[in-house]
């Protein structure tokens, strides 16, 4: 029979419990890959109206297989900004800019755009009291409106145009959501104010009718859907396949994203080309 000493119990209790920790590790690590992704989307709109559009894409993917996604929520473009910046959300569906930027500070990568480019444009009253405005022109020394600083088509690449390109010097007031943009324009809280085409169109056609479109911006990609680099690429491209085939079969879904025809996203082909637009200016930290 062997005979143990004490040293060389120590050695193989030592061992045993080196086994048990790699052995348990692929199992904890197999049960993070497992628990729920958060998805951290840009409040163009308010917060009940963000959770009742991206729940419907979110439960659906759950049904299709794909692990839980639980949405999380910021209070303005700030806030996104800054839970972006320090990686707090595995998912993140934000504006092109705000891709340059996520890439830089995190590394994110884009998964998923939609098909038609974005267009940020200008909008003015229709009602010859509150508006009255016809051309660009009009608008020297007048208030405008936009949602945030950083909002892309909406303000960042809109402001940077009309300044360095037309010419225009104008009294900038910030009304945190798109939604807010055009019923302050009706409302005559300013003369003329910026958002995109899509949210725009996801507006009453009422609303609508009193407004009228006087200045649009080059085309530019739009928002996309990205992902954390701690997201591994096996689930990555899980979730991209998952999301174009749910949106392809569930038309709704998509439209109310404003992701209506997705197809995959590149980061060098699509958004890349934003660093070279010179908009640091313009950038609010």
């Amino acid at each position: 029979m062997p005979t143990f000493t004490a040293s060389s119990i120590r050695t193989m209790l030592t061992c045993i419990v080196t086994l048990f920790g790699l052995i348990g590790w692929p199992l904890a690590h197999s049960a993070d890959k497992n628990s729920a992704l958060r998805l951290l989307v840009v409040p163009q709109f308010p917060a009940t109206e963000i959770h009742a559009t991206w729940s419907k894409l979110l439960d659906g993917l759950q049904k299709d297989g794909l692990p839980p996604i639980e949405l999380v929520f910021a209070k303005d473009i700030t806030e996104f900004e800054n839970q972006f910046k320090a990686g707090q959300a595995e998912l993140i569906y934000c504006n092109p800019y705000h891709m340059v930027m996520a890439k830089k500070a995190q590394g994110y990568i884009p998964l998923v755009r939609d098909s038609k480019p974005l267009t940020g444009i200008l909008i003015a009253s229709t009602d010859s009291e509150t508006g009255g405005i016809k051309t660009l022109s009009d608008l020297n020394g007048k208030t405008l409106l936009f949602p945030s600083p950083n909002a892309f088509g909406a303000s960042l690449y809109m402001r940077a145009l009309l300044k360095r390109e037309k010419g225009l010097e104008f009294t900038t007031k910030y009304v945190k959501t798109h939604s807010n943009v055009i019923r302050g324009v009706v409302r005559g809280e300013g003369q003329a104010g910026g958002m995109v085409n899509a949210t725009l169109l996801a507006e009453t056609p009422e609303l609508q009718q009193r407004i009228k479109v006087i200045y649009e911006t080059p085309p530019a990609p739009p928002h996309p859907i990205a992902a954390h680099p701690r997201v591994d690429p096996g689930t990555r491209e899980a979730i991209t396949a998952a999301i174009l085939g749910h949106i392809k079969t569930h038309k709704q879904v998509g439209e109310d994203i404003q992701i209506p025809n997705p197809v995959r996203a590149d980061y060098a082909k699509d958004y890349k080309p934003l660093e070279n637009l010179g908009l640091e200016a313009f950038l609010s930290n």
